[in-house]
């Protein structure tokens, strides 16, 4: 009946690996594997700071509505001022300004599309023991390699804030009294975490028959 949490809207995923032998006997050998993703989300909400319908104790779980322009100005704010930035955000955001005049759909709201590529090297020293083959094997793998490349690749853009509107208070008419964070101006920014950041590993493994 909803959309869910975590479908994203789109997902192209893609994996490619090529081995070369060489040496006598096929004594080395090196494999090179890349995994890539290119991908649409995810999810989220947009819900009031507070607790607009007074259902006992939940807080910051009521999804918004979004006003239209001459909605907003019928508003009362704490500042009169937060009024024309609720408007610019509103206008600035894909979702919100594609859905004026109704209320928020569970989860209906998308995060920019977001890549990544990990790279795995592989490299395999064959030998002979007791006639089987036995193999030394050297890894390295390189996870959001785009990263590697370059600061502003393999990033993930994520809201910055789900609640941007809050409830002061609530009237004896149920008018309620709004505040907005007027510093927040766009609805994305990076994701600060590792899973917007390159990492590197090395192992050593040791096969044998």
């Amino acid at each position: 009946m909803s959309y869910s949490k975590y479908g994203d809207n789109h997902r192209f995923i893609g994996v490619a690996s090529k081995q070369f032998k060489y040496g006598s006997n096929d004594k080395w050998a090196t494999t090179i594997s890349v995994f890539m993703e290119y991908a649409r989300g995810g999810r989220f909400n947009y819900t009031y700071a507070g607790n607009i319908n007074n259902d006992s104790s939940f807080q910051n779980n009521d999804l918004i509505y979004i006003p239209t322009a001459s909605e907003i100005q019928q508003m009362q704010f704490v500042d009169p001022s937060m009024a024309a930035s609720f408007e610019a955000y509103i206008q600035q955001d894909d979702y919100l300004s594609d859905n004026r005049g109704s209320y928020m759909e569970r989860y209906g709201a998308l995060s920019p599309w977001r890549s990544r590529a990990d790279v795995r090297l592989l490299q395999d020293y064959n030998f002979t023991v007791g006639g089987k083959t036995n193999t030394i094997q050297l890894s390295l793998d390189i996870l959001n390699f785009g990263n590697l490349l370059s600061s502003d690749w393999g990033v993930i853009q994520v809201p910055r804030n789900l609640n941007p509107i809050s409830i002061v208070s609530v009237d004896e008419n149920q008018v309620p009294t709004f505040s907005f964070d007027q510093s927040i101006e766009k609805t994305f920014g990076f994701d600060q975490s590792l899973l917007s950041r390159w990492q590197a590993q090395v192992g050593l493994r040791y096969i044998f028959n």
